[in-house]
């Protein structure tokens, strides 16, 4: 199996490391670093790349990848018909397909959560914390904690940011996550 290497670019550094890291699972992508504009996809030594949509000159990048031979996917809503383009509001399965198509996609979101956990999930994504999470879920903090600990082990990740990221829309219309969610 031929590895590819990724850059992961987005105007959000949080929401480029959580991607990066929702890739680390599958065993065909290795993101090797992120970054904040389209010049940073150009200067990566990248297999592929993961282009914000909304950063300046992402479409160009995208365009300028390819004719060097690179694979490039412009994530959110793009204009260009010559560069391969995914909505934000997909699975991160799409996401790792798309970097790779042909590869078997297999991960651990095929487990299911229990309602209890999705819950869990949401108010993660809503950045709030384990006491917070508790009070409003009537229960206790360590409860909340076990909770996180079973969802990582079930969506085969390593913390919170890689949580939201592999959820995507697989589980209640948990998805990417930003500033201005």
């Amino acid at each position: 199996m031929r590895t590819r290497t990724v850059v992961v670019v987005h105007r959000e550094p949080l929401v480029a490391e959580a991607i990066a890291s929702a890739l680390e699972r599958y065993p065909w992508l290795v993101p090797l670093t992120i970054g904040t504009s389209a010049e940073d996809a150009l200067r990566a030594r990248t297999d592929t790349a993961v282009i914000d949509a909304n950063l300046e000159g992402a479409g160009d990048a995208a365009e300028t990848l390819r004719a060097r031979g690179r694979h490039a996917i412009v994530l959110g809503t793009h204009t260009g018909d010559s560069v391969a383009s995914l909505a934000t509001d997909r699975p991160i399965e799409e996401l790792a397909q798309a970097l790779a198509p042909g590869m078997e996609v297999t991960s651990g979101l095929s487990a299911r959560l229990t309602a209890r956990e999705k819950e869990v999930l949401t108010l993660v994504a809503k950045g709030l914390a384990g006491k917070q999470m508790a009070r409003l879920l009537g229960i206790s903090p360590k409860t909340v904690e076990q909770h996180k600990t079973r969802i990582y082990g079930k969506l085969g990740v390593a913390n919170q940011a890689a949580a939201v990221a592999a959820a995507g829309q697989s589980f209640g219309g948990v998805a990417w996550v930003s500033s201005s969610t």
